[in-house]
């Protein structure tokens, strides 16, 4: 009886908790950093924004942004095109996906890029990795690029089971953050 009653209790919270979240407005989930709520729930936001509020549906994006699920923020791209903020951060968006795919072109498929260049992403380690590859300044060991951020600070970007690709930041030869790139 008692394993029924705190199976009863979980479910209950699980779903007490999930009409909360339809009771939020987008800013309010947002600020509470619900984003993969967000990001899940992308196409509510798409059809209720669409041609009205890129702001907001630029939110959606980088909520999955910051979940780092970049095919879902490839439905967003899709819509951000009214106005010049909103096309911004559609490129932005498609920039990083082309990023992924060209690390794992050059993984898998020994692509070398020569002439390539794409705008610079700064604040998230796969367009910082990707900058640092442009260059060529990467060794290929095995199916994993190294890339030397400094004397102490190293990259290793590798393509996960799920075909993520994944960037581990290794600081003096220890695993400080790993990151899927989904």
């Amino acid at each position: 009886m008692k394993k029924i009653w705190v199976f009863f209790v979980f479910f209950n919270f699980i779903f007490a908790s999930q009409n909360n979240y339809k009771n939020m407005s987008l800013i309010e989930l947002f600020n509470n950093k619900y984003y993969s709520y967000i990001c899940e729930n992308r196409w509510n936001f798409i059809n209720k924004y669409n041609n009205k509020r890129e702001d907001l549906l630029s939110l959606v994006a980088y909520a999955c942004l910051k979940k780092r699920y970049l095919t879902p923020a490839l439905d967003l791209a899709k819509v951000l095109k009214v106005t010049k903020e909103g096309r911004k951060n559609a490129t932005y968006i498609v920039t990083l996906f082309l990023m992924k795919k060209l690390i794992m072109q050059i993984i898998n498929d020994d692509l070398q890029i020569g002439e390539v260049k794409l705008p610079t992403i700064k604040d998230n380690s796969l367009g910082k990795a990707f900058c640092l590859i442009e260059k060529g300044n990467f060794k290929k060991k095995d199916n994993t690029l190294e890339i030397v951020i400094s004397k102490d600070t190293i990259y290793k970007v590798w393509i996960s089971r799920n075909n993520n690709v994944v960037v581990d930041t290794i600081y003096n030869g220890i695993l400080k953050k790993r990151e899927y790139y989904w």
